[in-house]
């Protein structure tokens, strides 16, 4: 397998395992939040498979939608999902495979920026949130999340707690903004002003503590090398610390387990002199 088919099944999976059941609902809110329009430029910052793509283009009805993404398999999988979800013909839409940190549009021409946790994912976060402030019209939107700390993202932390007993250090990064305060300054930080900032929960569902388990190995790479990093017994043991850490949150139906981020509207009040 080449490296960019490795790259364009890992993103399959992260859309197939992930989008619906976590990632999605909350893409939804930040889509809302930043209430995209007829006729707008949207850009789409560390897009992962297009899951903003999806959502906002059938609001729009018209406009352009540029989304990027450091991944080139997630792009790919980006463009044959939007392909598949028949979205309005006369929303444009653009696909880079190009990290946030690089400059893809001229400055002041973009209406809404979209960027659904990705601040904490991209090398330079305050470079990202530059580069965006930059393509932002005066009074031009940022709608962004960010996930809260590990702590409230329950099954995340049962998988984090059960590789450190194993002496395997878990993946962080995803939750490297969550403290309120980084998060909020990241946004200060950058010259925009925040309009609206909420830490908000969503209840992410499974038919069992081990397809969710599954589901963010094969989905998440840092956490699916974590794993891989444990013996065959180990992983054994690690499962049913999973499972006993998360007990409290299975049901009849599977197991419902809470999911915590940060959602954030800020506009960009001043061209940059």
């Amino acid at each position: 397998m080449t490296s960019i088919e490795a790259a364009v099944a890992a993103a399959q999976a992260y859309e197939d395992h992930l989008v619906g059941s976590v990632f999605g609902p909350w893409a939804k809110r930040v889509v809302d939040i930043g209430a995209p329009q007829s006729g707008e430029v949207v850009l789409d910052v560390a897009c992962g498979t297009g899951i903003g793509a999806r959502l906002a283009a059938p609001l729009m009805g018209s406009g352009q939608i540029i989304s990027l993404d450091g991944d080139a398999g997630m792009i790919e999988v980006a463009k044959k999902s939007a392909d598949k979800a028949g979205l309005p013909e006369g929303v444009a839409l653009e696909w880079h495979a190009t990290p946030a940190e690089e400059k893809i549009v001229d400055d002041a021409t973009v209406d809404l920026c979209i960027c659904m946790q990705g601040p904490q994912f991209v090398s330079d976060p305050p470079l990202a949130l530059a580069n965006i402030r930059r393509a932002l019209k005066r009074n031009g939107r940022l709608a962004a999340s960010m996930w809260n700390e590990l702590p409230n993202n329950k099954g995340h932390y049962a998988i984090a707690q059960a590789l450190q007993s194993r002496g395997v250090p878990p993946a962080m990064k995803p939750f490297s903004k969550g403290k309120l305060e980084d998060a909020r300054q990241l946004i200060v930080d950058a010259d925009l002003e925040i309009e609206h900032f909420e830490t908000a929960e969503y209840i992410a569902s499974f038919p069992t503590i081990r397809a969710f388990v599954d589901g963010v190995a094969a989905g998440a790479p840092a956490t699916r090398h974590a794993i891989a990093q444990l013996s065959d017994a180990d992983k054994d043991g690690f499962l049913r610390d999973v499972e006993e850490i998360l007990s409290p949150y299975k049901t009849d139906g599977g197991v419902r387990l809470p999911t915590s981020a940060h959602l954030i509207l800020a506009i960009r009040r001043d061209y940059l002199a």
